[in-house]
């Protein structure tokens, strides 16, 4: 990639994390309601998605010009994009040549004409100097730093388009089908590691892993990010050959090895434990198929970033949170950049002798 010194790693990953919402959003809409008109002089889903589609394929045909380093700093207009885009309160008019065409679309077309641009977007964005700046009929002088950041924003103006218009045709994100739980472990001020990810604050005596591994009859399925991974991969395994292993941990320990495991890490090449998938991006595209298919529910093992992922696309059905009697002051918080209120219905409520409080939510639609 040739970008000089900028750092363009948060931006890449906003942006991942932005066409992956916008995916699960759009695939969320059925047949009916894709074409649905919600409100007077509004588009369809459809035809928001189409409206993208032809930004995303423009904004890849413009990276592509020759451009020209310019003396100012590449992302000077970032805050201005922000502004302008996210500023949700002002209609702002879309130019001709990306207005949607048609009616009626076909989903299926819209997902994939949707996805193919996304692809070109990402594949382009990455062989280009960022640093260089163009003549946009549109956005006038602009880097081409400053067009992702505008295709970030400019999505993000629709996905939260999209959402008015799934709750005015009554669509729902979440899948009535399997459900993913998030299992997590936090202190009384909300972190799930210390400041340097520490968790030797945890307490786990024989009542509570009991409790735990209790909920084995309803998972079938572990998902993982890569350090958790890494760190039961080295650890269950060998509890299988340990003759001072408790009846529990073993029972654990075979349960873990044989259940379909799902690690999901940019930076791991391969996943080598036994029955394991390792995903490397799409996270929604991906959840949202296997949400789809026969089968219990789906468990996140700790894994805060990974949560924090599920979180923001709206995917984590039940949170299922041991309370700690202990304050940590700072670390990782369990809840993290929440931009949308999420309302809860507590499940079940359970105090440990230990002191640790057990509570199973559900996320309310």
């Amino acid at each position: 990639m040739i970008t000089g010194r900028l750092n363009t790693k948060e931006l890449f990953t906003s942006l991942d994390d932005t066409v992956s919402e916008l995916l699960l959003l759009v695939s969320s809409f059925d047949e009916k309601q894709i074409n649905t008109i919600p409100f007077k002089n509004s588009w369809t889903a459809a035809q928001v998605a189409e409206h993208i589609t032809k930004s995303n394929i423009g904004i890849a045909q413009s990276l592509q010009r020759e451009g020209e380093i310019i003396p100012r700093n590449a992302d000077g207009r970032v805050e201005e994009l922000k502004k302008l885009f996210l500023d949700f309160a002002t209609k702002l008019q879309s130019p001709k040549f990306i207005l949607p065409t048609q009616d009626i679309y076909a989903k299926e077309t819209v997902l994939a004409d949707l996805k193919k641009s996304i692809g070109q977007l990402k594949d382009v964005s990455s062989r280009v100097n960022l640093s260089e700046a163009i003549k946009h009929p549109a956005l006038g002088e602009i880097t081409k730093l400053e067009m992702l950041h505008f295709v970030v924003y400019h999505t993000q103006r629709h996905i939260h388009q999209l959402k008015k218009i799934s709750k005015a045709t009554e669509t729902k994100i979440e899948t009535p089908f399997r459900h993913i739980i998030s299992f997590m472990h936090i202190s009384l001020d909300g972190f799930v590691a210390g400041s340097r990810g520490e968790m030797d604050w945890i307490t786990m005596d024989e009542e509570i892993f009991k409790d735990a591994i209790d909920l084995e009859g309803s998972i079938d399925t572990a998902l993982y990010g890569r350090t958790t991974y890494q760190r039961m991969e080295s650890y269950w395994p060998t509890v299988l050959t340990n003759p001072s292993g408790t009846n529990d941990e073993l029972r654990h320990a075979q349960w873990v090895e044989s259940i379909p495991k799902i690690v999901f890490s940019k930076t791991l090449d391969k996943a080598e434990w036994n029955n394991t998938i390792l995903i490397k991006g799409n996270i929604a595209e991906e959840m949202v198929n296997l949400k789809q298919q026969p089968g219990k529910s789906m468990m996140i093992f700790g894994s805060p970033g990974l949560t924090h992922s599920f979180m923001k696309l709206g995917l984590i059905d039940e949170y299922r949170i041991n309370i700690n009697p202990v304050v940590l002051g700072k670390g990782i918080p369990l809840f993290k950049n929440i931009e949308d209120r999420i309302n809860l219905k507590l499940l079940k409520a359970k105090t440990f002798k230990a002191g640790v409080v057990g509570l199973h939510y559900e996320t309310k639609q």
